[in-house]
């Protein structure tokens, strides 16, 4: 009977056109003849299309097929069917993810679209689906949702985890970076698993198949999924710094709950957001050991006393290596305040942030605490900025060393890199150098006191990327050294003693005292039109306003959902503005 079926015609759908800051959907005409024709059959929830939208063509994504009409409205109808998009569950995720982080649903969309048009019908089959068989035992993951957090050292061996995996059948893994992804498909091929990356190999995925991929696969369309893994959860990698900020490892976490399956996450230091959700925690090996050898280095030490910000004997070291890197975070950072006496940092008693110096008798925090202008430890009225540049840095180094020092940049190739002995720059030198035996934080105190309440997150995941650099399989026998002026920092006493899975616990216990995410929420709303926009919002109990801070005004609640229904009654001013959630 089912043959003999006459197909519905699609008269209206419902439509998200691609235009930023457009949030509303509109509805639109199907060609009579795409019905005739049989192009319909093509529409479905998802499909990519163009219509004409103020005078405009533009691209918009089916969000309803045959909505209940309006009367009284005359539609005009759609100019093209470009091709199949993201899956309808994938819609209904990025809607979710666009009012979680308070952003237009059409900058998420892009991202789980093919990054060409496809006019291939998902259900013709370019092969065979199913799992070749593996010569490994069968996945004892459990089935239904569950949320499981693995720990393993920075040098741990992951493959197993992966393993498991995509022995459930189709999956999705997410790494932090595209290097990894390529490599990790390639392994997965080479095993007999059909995989392929995200974004490249888009219509595999949408066939059924694992997708492989950095923090927009959490978007990708995949047939008949039936787990997620995420690898270095920690990874800032996943967290999307431009408006809308929404997080990779959030987004798949709803995705398997609305599903039903489990999803796991590794990670030396599991963060407090997975920590909150993870129902099942395990232990892979020694998650003290791994780490390689790291040292702690106190420039105000006798023994580590050098040449202005270069200790002697990591000079001498330098020398000695085959390559070195050269860690000075810098460029957008904020001034560190230092006691000129004793040398200590300058921070909060109160929130442990970084303090500034406003005016002669004043120090402030970016939360807003004040107090005398005293050093804490020593007690000294004396306080001196402490800041050196890269250009500088280079320049001193390269009279040290009597040879030539390479900047690294976020655009440097990494072939340009791959005869240079010492390497200078900013974090993008992590992600730019697959190895070094040596990697020397000049200035770990930029990383610890940058600002933010994720600050030593950032910190502690750029020493894992530098423990891998310093510990490939070729070379085993690197070393990272971590200079600070600070005696305080809980981070650095653990890191000093090897007590790292310690942290976890700590910086989770540290977040819910202060109300900060995943036990409160918060916006920072910055630009031209930031005032006018604060300036409108209602005060209400649970909603607290902070600022102006450095021309950004935060929004606090210690309910999420209070605090966008709040945002959702501000009309958004005529001026550009910036709205970051949690970020």
């Amino acid at each position: 009977m089912g043959n003999n079926t006459k197909q519905r015609l699609i008269k209206t759908v419902r439509v998200i056109p691609d235009i930023d800051g457009i949030t509303k959907e509109f509805d639109y005409l199907v060609p009579e003849d795409w019905n005739t024709s049989g192009e319909s059959k093509f529409l479905q929830v998802g499909t990519i299309v163009r219509m004409r939208f103020r005078n405009r063509i533009v691209r918009g994504w089916v969000s309803e097929i045959n909505p209940i009409e309006i009367p009284n409205v005359d539609l005009i109808p759609l100019k093209k069917l470009s091709g199949i998009g993201p899956s309808a569950e994938i819609v209904n995720l990025a809607k979710w993810a666009a009012k979680n982080w308070h952003g237009p649903v059409s900058k998420l969309l892009r991202v789980a679209s093919p990054k060409s048009m496809i006019r291939a019908r998902l259900n013709q089959e370019s092969g065979p689906l199913a799992q070749t068989e593996l010569s490994f035992a069968k996945a004892n993951l459990s089935s239904g949702f569950s949320v499981t957090g693995i720990e393993i050292s920075p040098l741990g061996d992951r493959w197993p985890i992966i393993q498991e995996t995509v022995m459930r059948g189709n999956s999705l893994i997410l790494v932090p970076s595209v290097k990894q992804a390529q490599l990790l498909v390639g392994r997965l091929k080479s095993i007999g698993v059909k995989s392929g990356l995200h974004g490249k190999d888009w219509l595999l995925g949408a066939r059924g198949g694992t997708i492989v991929g950095t923090r927009s696969a959490a978007f990708a369309t995949i047939k008949d999924l039936t787990s997620i893994l995420v690898i270095d959860e920690h990874d800032d990698a996943y967290r999307n710094e431009s408006a809308p900020t929404w997080n990779a490892r959030d987004v798949v976490l709803q995705r398997a709950k609305i599903k039903g399956i489990p999803i796991v996450f590794t990670s030396p230091i599991l963060s407090p957001e997975a920590r909150k959700e993870i129902q099942i925690t395990e232990t892979i090996g020694d998650i003290e050991t791994g780490w390689g050898s790291i040292r702690v280095l106190d420039p105000r030490q006798p023994a580590e006393r050098g040449y202005g910000l270069w200790p002697s004997g990591v000079i001498d070291q330098m020398k000695r290596s085959e390559r070195s890197i050269v860690i000075l975070n810098r460029k957008g950072r904020s001034k560190l305040l230092v006691c000129a006496s004793c040398g200590e940092i300058v921070i909060c008693s109160e929130c442990s942030l970084n303090m500034s110096q406003p005016d002669e008798d004043l120090l402030t925090c970016s939360r807003n605490h004040r107090r005398p202008v005293v050093c804490s430890f020593c007690l000294s009225t004396k306080l001196k900025n402490l800041r050196i540049g890269i250009g500088r840095a280079k320049e001193e180094l390269e009279a040290l060393l009597q040879e030539p020092v390479q900047e690294i940049h976020s655009n440097s190739e990494a072939v340009n890199l791959h005869n240079g002995k010492y390497l200078l720059g900013t974090n993008a030198a992590l992600h730019r150098v697959d190895w070094a035996d040596l990697i020397f934080f000049a200035d770990y105190d930029q990383e610890l006191y940058a600002g933010g309440y994720r600050s030593e997150e950032t910190a502690l995941s750029n020493l894992i990327r530098a423990t891998r650099i310093t510990n490939t399989r070729a070379r085993a026998n690197g070393q990272v050294v971590i200079q600070t002026h600070s005696h305080k920092s809980e981070l650095l006493r653990l890191i000093a003693t090897g007590q790292f899975s310690s942290w976890s616990e700590l910086h989770q216990q540290r977040r819910k005292l202060l109300s900060l995410p995943p036990y409160g929420s918060y916006a920072e709303v910055s630009g031209p039109g930031a005032k006018k926009y604060v300036d409108q919002i209602d005060v209400v109990k649970g909603i607290e306003i902070l600022g102006p801070i450095e021309e950004s005004w935060l929004i606090k609640s210690d309910s999420h959902s209070l605090l966008l229904r709040t945002l959702s009654k501000v009309e958004r001013p005529k001026e550009r503005i910036r709205i970051a959630i949690n970020g």
